[in-house]
């Protein structure tokens, strides 16, 4: 009977779109997945990828063989979901990816609470604001905030919850006049922007739930990672418009104010963070069970509730 670990082996090169991150991922050397990819090849009779110095693409018979192959990888995966189950111990790695200040501020003391209930399982947090490939780079989860509908049937979007944003400024701006009636009154401080590229952006805000405005702003300083965002805001550059979870120390403090008077009602609209995953049947144990235990943690805390 022919060796059927070595079409898992060939449907995860082809899912990790090459040997590197494929071996990463499998937790071999990739010189050995290399060999038994070619020997998968001589047995078959049939080159099933192309090499090349950057990328891996399969051939015409590659793709047909990839076709069966990843049933065979699909199976397996559950076939040792189901023993783990049996077992009830999540083991191994679990991999994440997420910004960097949603790491700091919520992700990692929930992952320590979990990692204390399953000492068996070791997490890596790939605290990054750069956009994952996550079958390509071996990630289990994504935590990102999605403006519209996951547009990619690969993956699998699970909403943890809103997120309450809220105009922040250096109460040095405001020391001289009142806090701010109407959103306009932003262009007079000076805007931060959540963007990673030049040019004019906007957010929307609403009164009460019913009147909405739209401002259109050149933004002082524009970053893609917040915390930088959250510094300048600090050091007086501007208004930021932040999540109010990243915020809280901030406030307590206070080295930041809420731009807006209360009494006004202007509110800047909530974010959306969600779980992604790809979409594979048989998740593992650990993602299932991590999902389960962190999405009502997680929700809790975006919405400034600890």
């Amino acid at each position: 009977m022919e060796r059927l670990d070595d079409l898992v082996l060939f449907a995860e090169v082809v899912e990790h779109a090459g040997f590197a991150a494929a071996a990463r991922s499998l937790g071999m050397q990739r010189s050995k997945l290399s060999r038994r990819i070619a020997e998968l090849e001589q047995r078959m009779g049939v080159r099933l990828l192309q090499r090349n110095t950057r990328r891996v693409s399969m051939t015409p018979a590659g793709e047909q063989v990839y076709a069966h192959a990843r049933t065979v990888s699909e199976q397996a995966r559950a076939a040792f979901n189901v023993a783990a189950e049996w077992n009830g111990e999540p083991r191994g790695a679990l991999r994440l990816t997420c910004p960097a200040p949603f790491a700091a501020a919520a992700l990692t003391t929930v992952v320590a609470e979990f990692c204390r209930l399953h000492p068996q399982l070791h997490v890596l947090i790939d605290a990054s604001d750069r956009k994952t490939d996550l079958i390509g780079e071996g990630f289990e989860l994504a935590f990102r905030a999605q403006g519209a509908p996951l547009d990619d049937s690969s993956m699998v979007a699970r909403l943890i919850g809103d997120v309450p944003m809220m105009v922040v400024v250096n109460p040095t701006l405001l020391a001289s006049r009142d806090r701010l009636q109407h959103p306009d009154q932003l262009l007079e401080l000076g805007m931060l922007a959540h963007a990673t590229h030049d040019g004019v952006k906007s957010l929307q805000f609403s009164q009460g739930g019913k009147n909405v405005h739209t401002l259109h702003y050149t933004p002082r300083l524009s970053s893609g990672n917040i915390s930088v965002l959250q510094a300048a805001a600090i050091a007086g550059m501007g208004a930021a418009c932040l999540p109010r979870y990243l915020c809280r120390d901030a406030l307590a403090t206070g080295q930041l104010i809420d731009a807006f008077d209360s009494q006004a009602g202007w509110r800047s609209d909530a974010a959306q963070i969600y779980a992604i995953q790809p979409a594979r049947r048989g998740i593992a144990l650990a993602t299932r069970l991590f999902l389960e235990f962190s999405i009502p943690r997680l929700a809790k805390v975006l919405r400034d509730e600890v």
